[in-house]
């Protein structure tokens, strides 16, 4: 197993073969295609709640999100100093403090 940057490993055969077919043909953008909202309507089933979904390209942009999505404006968040959003994507963040 290779315990790797996201952006730096392949994709599962699946999901390119998926991705691929899905590539075929036109749809809206922005979460609003029918693939989108059976997506989200999938995850408010797994989770038995309604959530949103927002597909990213990365990890870093995904955690980023996620913490933005929390956080109060001119909020902080608290982490130790060796998680992995200190030490790995302290270039995302958006406070004016310096990385650890």
């Amino acid at each position: 197993m290779f315990f790797s940057s996201d952006n730096w490993a392949g994709a599962h055969p699946s999901i390119n073969e998926r991705l691929a077919r899905e590539s075929t043909r036109f749809a809206a953008a922005y979460g609003n295609s029918d693939l989108d909202k059976a997506v989200e309507a999938r995850f408010n089933e797994i989770f038995e709640t309604e959530v949103s979904v927002f597909f990213v390209s990365t990890g870093t942009a995904a955690n980023s999100l996620s913490l933005a999505s929390i956080a109060r404006i001119g909020g902080v968040v608290f982490a130790h100093s060796e998680a992995h959003v200190i030490e790995d994507e302290c270039g995302a963040r958006t406070s004016s403090r310096a990385c650890a």
